[in-house]
């Protein structure tokens, strides 16, 4: 099946509702373990252990059948975007410092290996946590769930987006608009068709959503109480602290080991 970048992208972030290792999981440890992955992705600065940490993300993302898979066609639909930001690095660097070809090279395949961590420990949270779990993990921690919420609906509006952005592409391609065909710059101004409906379809989407919270007593209270609390287990712990043992394995080995790459 061929997937369209609007497809993929709207697929991969996408919660679903099924029983899993990952789904079970307190969302307080899977908030634990993208917060670890964000620090040691940024404190590793070795291919090597950078590597080890993404062998590791994909290990938690086998644990659920469909995360390969979600991963793989969400870098798909990154892909573009990573190169444009890899070709300028390289142009940049190349033209203003010093700094070898191959080591470049090297500081941009360090650059792309920590994209495929975080992308990685976000899908897991994403795809098997549902919003009222996050908000109950943030609020356990002592976040008020109004500053929480926004945060939420504008990642759950991600795929909602890309889905709005597909409509939107099929509609246009169906009244004669070509986004195929001619150069490159024409293609680029006919993408204008896309985004301003898009814009404009989140603007009423969020005006919807901000009466409906408003009609609801949003904001209330500052205190919020939850009908299914959150436990935090010994299956828990037990993630955490493989995920933790594996990552500071990493850091030492990075600190203690010579170089590779």
């Amino acid at each position: 099946m061929k997937w369209s970048f609007f497809d993929a992208m709207s697929y991969a972030l996408l919660y679903e509702e099924l029983s899993s290792p990952l789904h079970l999981l307190d969302p307080r440890a899977k908030l634990l373990y993208v917060v670890l992955t964000i620090a040691v992705s940024v404190a590793v600065s070795r291919l090597d252990a950078l590597l080890l940490v993404l062998a590791v993300n994909l290990a938690v993302l086998a644990l659920y059948r469909n995360l390969i898979a979600r991963f793989i066609l969400l870098l798909r639909g990154l892909a573009p975007f990573i190169a444009i930001i890899v070709v300028f690095n390289i142009l940049v660097s190349l033209a203003f410092t010093s700094v070898s070809i191959a080591e470049t090279v090297a500081t941009q395949l360090r650059s792309v290996t920590r994209i495929a961590c975080l992308t990685a420990a976000l899908l897991v949270l994403l795809s098997t946590t549902t919003p009222r779990q996050i908000i109950q993990a943030f609020t356990s921690i002592g976040i008020t769930y109004t500053y929480v919420y926004p945060f939420i609906v504008a990642l759950r509006f991600i795929p909602i987006l890309f889905s709005e952005m597909r409509n939107i592409y099929d509609a246009q391609r169906a009244r004669g608009l070509d986004f195929e065909r001619g150069r490159a710059i024409d293609r680029v101004k006919r993408l204008t068709a896309i985004v301003i409906p898009t814009i404009v379809c989140s603007v009423i989407r969020a005006k919807d959503l901000i009466e409906a919270m408003e009609l609801r007593g949003f904001g209330y209270s500052k205190k919020r109480t939850f009908y299914k609390p959150i436990k935090f287990r010994r299956v828990d712990v037990i993630f955490t602290v493989a995920i933790t043992a594996v990552y500071l394995a990493a850091i030492i080995a990075a600190v203690t080991t010579p170089a590779i790459l």
